[in-house]
C-alpha cells in the first residue's frame, strides 16, 4: 500500500504550526495524524530544521512561563505592599485625631 499523499497547502499548514504557533514537531504530527519523519522531511525541505525549531519553540514557551510568572509575582508584591502601607497610614490618620484640639 502506497503512503499517502499531502496537498502543498496540508503541508505548509503543518509546517506553520510548527514555525509560527512555536508547537513541538512531535505534537503536529500526533494531532494531525501524520509520521514525525514525515513532518520533519517537510520541514527540512523548507529550509528548517525540526531540531532547531523544536529548541527555539521550547525556549519561547519557558519565556512565554517565565514572563507570566514574573507578572503574577509583581502582582503578589504589589498587594502585599498595600498591606503592609495600610497599618502605616491607619496609624498617621489616629496620630492626626489625637493631635486635634
Amino acid at each position: 500500500m502506497a503512503p499517502p499523499r499531502y496537498d502543498e497547502a496540508f503541508k505548509e499548514g503543518a509546517i506553520r504550526m510548527v514555525t509560527e504557533q512555536g508547537r513541538l514537531s512531535s505534537d503536529v504530527a500526533q494531532e494531525l495524524g501524520i509520521c514525525v519523519d514525515t513532518l520533519r522531511s517537510w520541514l527540512k525541505k523548507a529550509g528548517i530544521q525540526a531540531g532547531q525549531a523544536n529548541r527555539l519553540n521550547r525556549e519561547q514557551q519557558k519565556i512565554k512561563e517565565l514572563e507570566a510568572e514574573l507578572k503574577s509575582l509583581k502582582k503578589q508584591i504589589s498587594e502585599k505592599d498595600e498591606v503592609i502601607d495600610m497599618p502605616a497610614r491607619q496609624s498617621k490618620k489616629s496620630l492626626g485625631i489625637l493631635s486635634k484640639p
